[in-house]
């Protein structure tokens, strides 16, 4: 029990650390030695927990957006799936646009495209359940097309946007990403105005202070 506590602890101080330096220095002047130097650990260590950086991005992407879906669903426990599910991805983003050390953390790993695939595991089950529950019609091929057209777009999208080539404000940018995935997803256009302006309601309303993307 001991040994696992202390595993605990020592992941949970890498993944911290890297997080850090991820702000200050973005991904690509961020490497695994720096994180274990500032870990105070040997690189073994970290390459127990996290086989290379890409998984460390992973992770810690998967853990943010899963701390503010619970935060939501807590804040207001009669929202429905779907609707937690909107909330989630504007407070997601709204961390990630209007924080330039996260924005440029952000930018930096879609032009890499950082293991895209990791993270489009948790979009699908979400994709999965909110189809489900609005009771609509899909096979499983269904939501890889989904994931990878998001994907896709969304990276074209936000590169053009972080290197000035669009001029939409963050706010913008946000409601298209989140229209796009729900459009892609064939539900109903009103259904998703509405719901992605009360989630901007929400955040003006509602915010998750302890929940950070990086620090």
């Amino acid at each position: 029990m001991a040994t696992s506590r202390k595993g605990t602890q020592t992941k949970s101080n890498i993944i911290t650390t890297a997080k850090v330096l991820f702000y200050e220095n973005g991904y690509n002047k961020t490497g695994i030695q720096d994180i274990a130097d500032r870990a105070d650990v040997k690189l073994g260590t970290i390459t127990y927990y996290y086989k290379k950086k890409d998984d460390m991005i992973t992770d810690i992407y998967n853990v943010f957006f899963l701390a503010l879906y619970d935060y939501v669903s807590s804040v207001s426990e009669n929202l429905n799936l779907y609707t937690k599910y909107c909330y989630s991805l504007v407070l997601y983003y709204e961390a990630i646009l209007n924080d330039e050390h996260n924005k440029t953390l952000y930018y930096e790993v879609l032009v890499k495209n950082v293991n895209p695939h990791g993270r489009t595991n948790i979009t699908n089950t979400l994709n999965r359940s909110c189809l489900d529950f609005l009771n609509k019609n899909y096979i499983e091929a269904d939501l890889e097309v989904i994931a990878r057209s998001e994907y896709g777009a969304r990276k074209e999208l936000f590169i053009d946007f972080y290197e000035k080539n669009i001029k939409f404000t963050s706010r913008a940018m946000i409601y298209f990403f989140i229209r796009n995935l729900f459009r892609l997803m064939n539900l109903d256009g009103e259904m998703i105005e509405n719901t992605i302006q009360q989630g901007f309601e929400f955040s003006n309303k509602n915010k998750p202070e302890g929940i950070k993307f990086l620090i």
